[in-house]
């Protein structure tokens, strides 16, 4: 005979060499599969839902208090009875809400300022805009007032989309994701009707 053979006929020699192909083999797979772990970063630790609601809450709670105020400034200077409507429902819906949220941060045991969190309010009207509407009176403060007003409210609309991205989306597990669905559609709405104003001129 030429050469040992296996029990099965193989030649040793050849079984040698397919054992030795699959190392290599199994050995370039394993450093693939281990790079591309190493490449890949670990999945992200999921948001502290709790701590989210908490500032949410805070820096809504302070950009509700200034649509409060612009809705304090139109009796006695505007001169729409659409305007006059739009800023009593507006003051009334942000009131509740305002109770809602400030009865979130105390069930925490949280301060209802916003504190450090002022700074991502979105839309907030700059000082020198709420001194001007306070020098103006008719048509000319109505329509700086829905301006305004719209801004403010596109402003709250980031803040809630905002919110939900950060704790889960649609399937959100905050306390307060039914508070910023809501604001969405209600507020949205204002936004519509404010528009319509301003385009009738």
């Amino acid at each position: 005979m030429n050469g040992a053979h296996t029990a099965h006929g193989v030649p040793a020699r050849a079984t040698h060499w397919v054992i030795h192909w699959a190392v290599v083999v199994i050995g370039a797979v394993l450093v693939v599969v281990l790079g591309g772990c190493a490449d890949t970063p670990p999945p992200a630790a999921p948001p502290d839902v709790a701590a989210v609601d908490t500032d949410y809450a805070r820096t809504m709670v302070g950009h509700h208090e200034q649509a409060l105020a612009l809705a304090a400034l139109v009796p006695g200077r505007s001169s729409s009875p659409d305007v006059a409507d739009l800023a009593f429902r507006i003051d009334r819906a942000q009131v509740e809400e305002v109770g809602q949220l400030q009865g979130f941060l105390r069930a925490r045991g949280a301060p209802a300022d916003p504190g450090p969190a002022m700074a991502v309010m979105d839309g907030m009207a700059a000082t020198a805009t709420l001194d001007r509407l306070r020098t103006l009176f008719g048509p000319a403060f109505d329509r700086l007032w829905l301006q305004t007003m719209t801004t403010h409210h596109e402003g709250a609309l980031a803040m809630a989309r905002r919110h939900l991205a950060a704790t889960g989306g649609a399937a959100s597990a905050s306390a307060l994701a039914e508070f910023s669905r809501t604001l969405l559609v209600a507020q949205q709405a204002e936004i519509d009707r404010m528009r319509g104003l301003l385009a009738r001129g």
